[in-house]
């Protein structure tokens, strides 16, 4: 049985006695989304909790990784941690891993890329054309959207891609939007799909990566 984990972002809660909570917290939006894009399949949240979110993966036999947006690198180290040993256990598994926005930069940084900053201007609270590079393989491309919202700082530039990934969409400005392997096993895209107001085609067809082996 396919079941999907998906991480959260962390936020800190200040009540008015002065008293500060950390939370993790998923917006809501996701689940409208994978609702559309992986209808009846169990999608779990995974607390971040260090390695120890690798065991409970495990336990109930997660079978692919969507590591989410929010917060850069450093923020809360306790989800870099979290993050990166599920990473590293997917990755040993050859589960599927889809990355959004932080989670492609993540991926791109796990597997010895860089992030740049800078690139807020164009890319904080915009919307902006794609450019794809089809490619033969198996990741779905069409149809190819006209544009894509666009809700971060920091990018990935051509030559700060990781080796083993391939880029196969672009902003105006070169920066890359979209990636994957070449075995089809890791996409990684720099815009947020379930913050459309209505869940796009090719958006969709790229989270079938996550049943990839469980059709």
């Amino acid at each position: 049985m396919t079941m999907i984990a998906i991480t959260m972002r962390m936020m800190r809660h200040s009540y008015a006695s002065g008293t500060q909570e950390v939370r993790d917290a998923l917006a809501q939006d996701w689940w409208s989304f994978l609702n559309r894009a992986l209808p009846g399949v169990p999608v779990l949240p995974l607390p971040n909790i260090g390695s120890e979110a690798v065991a409970l993966a495990q336990a109930l036999s997660v079978s692919g990784l969507i590591l989410t947006g929010g917060d850069d690198w450093g923020v809360f180290p306790r989800r870099d941690a979290t993050e990166e040993a599920l990473f590293r256990w997917a990755e040993r598994k050859n589960l599927p891993v889809l990355g959004v926005c932080r989670g492609a930069q993540m991926i791109n940084r796990f597997m010895g890329g860089r992030t740049s900053f800078g690139f807020g201007a164009e890319h904080a609270g915009t919307r902006h054309a794609l450019h794809v590079v089809p490619r033969a393989g198996e990741l779905p491309l069409s149809p190819v959207p006209p544009e894509v919202n666009s809700w971060h700082n920091g990018g990935i530039r051509p030559d700060d891609l990781a080796t083993g990934l391939i880029p196969w969409a672009f902003a105006p400005d070169g920066s890359v939007e979209g990636f994957c392997r070449a075995d089809g096993s890791i996409t990684g895209i720099m815009w947020h799909p379930e913050r459309e107001q209505t869940a796009q085609a090719h958006d969709i067809n790229l989270f079938q990566i996550l049943n990839r082996g469980n059709a």
